[in-house]
């Protein structure tokens, strides 16, 4: 474990020596995680999986985090990024039956800002606008979130590149039995796929959960259509944008 930790922390220097002009990374934070670790700490269950949380690293910059969250040579496991699609997103539950598009908007809104946003924050301000959510909260980081119209199975070209390439979240709307039991709908937020079977945040239960891409594309429809809201980064060239065009 802290082999891990030490090789992540060299790392995060070299990125630092190649920010320019940005704020640097507050070092002594990670200095505290590793005095506070030690064996007799580590959870049993965990043994030398233990993996840390966004939780443990406030001190980071949030653009910094974002950067190195996106960087596919970087290993963030050893901070619990492995968890979600080494994306850095923190799965959240919905605080009530209806929220779960509020919850994925908060979710996606938070790993690719590095805010700590709840579904009960993107409610007070946006209500059900999720879209408009998504890009109002997210614009200061550069994104720009499109909706992609209903899932289906030539969709997935574009979430494959964005979860697994850009690591970036992509918010899909399901229905069915085994999405939502109800028959009322539900949202959740993709972070990885491999091959056939797709990681998923779910605001029903505060987890990862998995499936596969056939059962997401015949799933029934939610009330507002299987939509698929994706994330392009302004600053990329050339714009992803490009992908959906060409399809």
């Amino acid at each position: 474990m802290l082999n891990s930790i030490q090789q992540t922390l060299n790392k995060i220097e070299q990125i630092e020596k190649r920010i320019e002009g940005g704020a640097p990374v507050d070092s002594a934070s990670f200095q505290r995680i590793l005095e506070n670790v030690s064996e007799p700490k580590m959870p049993a269950a965990l043994g030398p999986q233990a993996q840390f949380g966004m939780s443990d690293i406030q001190g980071i910059n949030p653009q910094l985090w974002s950067m190195i969250n996106r960087n596919s040579s970087f290993d963030a496991s050893a901070f619990g990024a492995a968890r979600s699609g080494e994306m850095g997103l923190q799965p959240l539950a919905q605080n009530n039956g209806v929220s779960c598009g509020q919850t994925s908007v908060a979710m996606a809104v938070n790993t690719l800002t590095g805010k700590h946003l709840t579904d009960n924050d993107i409610n007070a301000k946006y209500g059900f606008e999720l879209l408009n959510g998504l890009n109002a909260e997210s614009a200061e980081a550069g994104y720009e979130w499109k909706d992609g119209g209903n899932l289906n199975a030539s969709s997935w070209e574009l979430i494959d590149h964005k979860v697994n390439n850009e690591k970036t979240p992509v918010i899909v709307a399901l229905n069915g039995p085994e999405f939502s039991p109800s028959g009322r709908g539900h949202i959740v937020t993709i972070v990885k796929t491999e091959g056939n079977q797709v990681t998923f945040a779910d605001p029903a239960t505060g987890t990862l959960r998995t499936t596969t891409k056939e059962a997401m594309n015949t799933a029934p429809s939610h009330p507002d259509g299987n939509f698929v809201f994706y994330a392009v980064n302004n600053n990329d060239i050339p714009n992803t944008d490009m992908m959906m065009a060409a399809r």
